[in-house]
């Protein structure tokens, strides 16, 4: 069941990637767009071999030809997140970082197990939903999601719409 379930983590993560969308509502300005695993600040739309090394060898490593830039986009999957790049310049950019585990959370202690009513507590009602997916946009593109499935949060991340 774990496996089947992290099939899926990845298949909606790569497909997020493809799948070209309007952002929402851009006022919300009390979103956060980083997040720091391990005191190492992760940022969407940064250069990922600054801080590549810090974490260490993945759990596993894919890559696909990307969908808007000239190179592979690239999948590092770590212990209870998972960091997905693009290239652009010749460089890996941070474009989502995905979290799977409840050791992690977000604002107001929100994370994996979390109802969707504690997400709209902490960041409000100001997101757009695309099935499953809630999303907060922030700025530049940057926005936090949430992925809601029997009223539970599965996985959230931090992410940049790098093909705007």
């Amino acid at each position: 069941m774990k496996r089947f379930a992290a099939i899926l983590i990845v298949a909606a993560v790569l497909l997020m990637g493809c799948g070209k969308e309007t952002p929402g509502n851009k006022e919300t300005e009390d979103v956060k767009v980083a997040y720091s695993i391990n005191n190492i600040s992760v940022i969407p739309g940064t250069e990922f071999d600054l801080i590549k090394e810090s974490f260490g060898e993945p759990v596993k490593y894919t890559e696909a030809a990307s969908c808007y830039f000239d190179g592979m986009d690239k999948m590092f999957t770590y212990d209870g997140f998972e960091i997905r790049t693009y290239p652009k310049d010749g460089k890996d950019y941070i474009q989502d970082l995905c979290i799977s585990s409840d050791r992690y959370k977000a604002d107001g202690n929100v994370t994996v197990g979390s109802s969707l009513e504690d997400v709209q507590s902490v960041y409000g009602k100001d997101f757009k939903q695309t099935g499953n997916m809630y999303k907060y946009v922030k700025e530049d593109n940057r926005y936090i999601y949430f992925f809601v499935l029997n009223d539970t949060v599965k996985y959230f991340g931090y992410a940049v719409d790098a093909s705007n």
